[in-house]
Formats: C-alpha cells, structure tokens, sequence
C-alpha cells in the first residue's frame, strides 16, 4: 500500500476481528484492544492513520493518540460512515487515501469520491501477517512463566 492516509471504520472492524470476538460485552477494553493492535501493525500501511467509532458526543479521544494515529468518535446526530465520507470529500487528494471498511454502501460512496478500499478481513489479514513478520514489530514474544530475560535478547551480541 502507498497511501497518506488509513481511515478505519472502528466497529466495522472490531466486529470482524475474530480475535476481539470474546470482548463484545466489554467494549472500551475491545477498543483499546484493536486500536492497539493497529497501531502495532498498521505504519506500514500510511503514516497517518484515523480510526473512527460511532458515539454519543463526538470528538477525539486522546487517550488512544499514537504519533501516527488518532481516535476520533462521531457526534450524536451523525454515524461514523458519514464522518468518513466527509474526511474523504473535503480531502485535497483523496487518492492518496484508503478506507478500511466492508460496509458495502459506505465503500461505493468513498471510492466515487476518490479514495481506495480495502475490505477488513484483508486489513486483518495484512495485520496479521505484519505481526508475524519478523523484525522489530513482528519479533515480540510474549512473557510466560520461567522466561527469564536472555530469551528476549538474541545470543551473541557484540560487546560494546
């Protein structure tokens, strides 16, 4: 991909990662959860990345803020889709934009406005395989009882 900006549709997502699955009833901990996880796996995709959730009040949630994402809810009177139709027609350039969305409406009236698509179960997919990779992001290993710390250290660094 080579896009100055990911918008994702935040719950159209969440509800199709099988691994926040579990977590539907606790739903701020899902959100943190999956923009966690994009934040891990998605600067590869864009350098500036906007996750947007349907809300009640609106507005940016910086809590969830990365360099390279933001969080933003939708106010009250308007759903998330419309909040991203808007980000994609008020854009200079909205072909050097990708939506993250498997909302089919929502997906025809971005692309007529310019910008990419890419479905969620591919977004998931390309997250995970990043995950996997190997390298800074994709060589995390998770801390198990008896780990000590030389198992996250490869062997035979050299002396400084």
């Amino acid at each position: 991909m080579n896009f100055d900006w990911l918008i994702i549709d935040g719950y159209n997502l969440l509800y199709q990662d099988g691994a926040l699955n579990g977590l539907r009833g606790e739903l701020q901990t899902a959100r943190q959860r999956l923009v966690r996880r994009i934040e891990r796996a998605a600067p590869e995709m864009a350098p500036r990345i906007t996750v947007v959730f349907d809300g009640r009040e609106g507005g940016r949630d910086a809590a969830f803020d990365a360099r390279h994402l933001e969080v933003i809810f939708s106010p009250a009177n308007r759903t998330a889709d419309a909040v991203i139709e808007r980000m994609v027609s008020e854009a200079k350039e909205p072909e050097r934009i990708c939506v993250v969305t498997s909302d089919r409406i929502e997906a025809q009236i971005v692309s007529a406005a310019g910008a990419s698509v890419l479905s969620c179960l591919e977004f998931i997919r390309r997250c995970d395989a990043a995950e996997a990779a190997p390298g800074p992001r994709g060589s995390r290993k998770s801390i198990e009882k008896g780990s000590t710390l030389g198992d996250f250290f490869p062997p035979n660094l050299p002396n400084k």
